[in-house]
């Protein structure tokens, strides 16, 4: 049907913008959703005049409308995880004065929910709509780890696995690995994997039934990464996590995480950073 088309074209659009591609011309639109650009400048003008489109006067291209924080108010006033979450993440960011951020899975893709920002001059940025392949970052890999075998199996036969940095896991082997390793800890590590430069701790935030939801994170520099750092840091999101959880109705089956499991963690993500002897 015409209209349907119409309307499948429009939303081709509007998900052509990404945090990477936050502004597009009529001809970068056209190459991405395969359109004439007549038949783009069409649809983008009804865009425009609805609010979800704003142009930049400078550079006569488009990004996407604040109109669409009235669909974010929405979802998050849907559910009680936004709400519960907020002083949770609130409070970790204030204790670790780094960036944290919760994810859920959407499709095959991790994306980003609700973040904020750390308050260290210089700091990683997730924002809100971010979206990643589930191999890549530790954010990612929690989520994929939570998910049935056959269903990971079946993911990464069909995902195509590129480098995003110098430590992304590349091949079916080493993302099992990393997956098993997950599992096995409870919280997921990551650093150079999907943004040269961050590292990532990562736990997951159950329901009252158990089942994963989203993932808890707090994303910082590799220059940060030390000893001290990463045992409070992980300690810190796997017990806001936990809190979280709670809140959600899951009741967890163990205590907190012992001393063994703490050395772990460091020497993974020493590890990864190529400084498994620092103090």
């Amino acid at each position: 049907m015409p209209g349907i088309r119409s309307l499948d074209r429009a939303l081709d659009i509007l998900e052509a913008f990404t945090p990477r591609n936050h502004e597009l011309g009529i001809t970068e639109l056209s190459r991405l959703v395969r359109l004439p650009p007549p038949t783009v400048s069409r649809l983008v003008q009804t865009l425009l005049a609805r609010g979800y489109l704003v142009q930049n006067p400078v550079t006569r291209k488009y990004r996407l409308g604040y109109k669409f924080f009235n669909f974010v108010g929405a979802i998050q006033g849907s559910t009680s995880l936004f709400a519960l979450a907020i002083p949770v993440l609130g409070g970790l960011r204030d204790a670790l004065e780094e960036t944290v951020y919760l994810d859920v899975l959407d499709g095959e893709e991790r994306v980003c929910v609700l973040s904020l920002p750390g308050l260290h001059p210089v700091q990683t940025l997730v924002p809100v709509g971010q979206r990643s392949p589930l191999y890549a970052g530790a954010d990612s890999r929690m989520l994929l780890s939570s998910l049935p075998d056959e269903k990971i199996a079946s993911y990464l036969s069909r995902v195509e696995l590129r480098k995003f940095a110098s430590r992304t896991p590349a091949t079916p082997e080493a993302i099992w690995e990393e997956v098993r390793w997950t599992r096995e800890m409870g919280v997921a590590v990551s650093a150079n994997e999907y943004h040269e430069g961050s590292a990532c701790i990562s736990a997951p935030v159950r329901d009252y039934t158990g089942r994963v939801v989203a993932a808890l994170s707090v994303s910082f520099s590799v220059f940060r990464v030390s000893r001290e750092n990463v045992a409070r840091y992980a300690r810190a999101v796997e017990r806001a996590a936990r809190e979280l959880s709670c809140s959600l109705g899951y009741v967890p089956g163990e205590g907190p995480r012992g001393e063994r499991w703490e050395e772990e963690v460091v020497k993974k993500m020493l590890g990864m950073v190529g400084e498994s002897g620092k103090k």
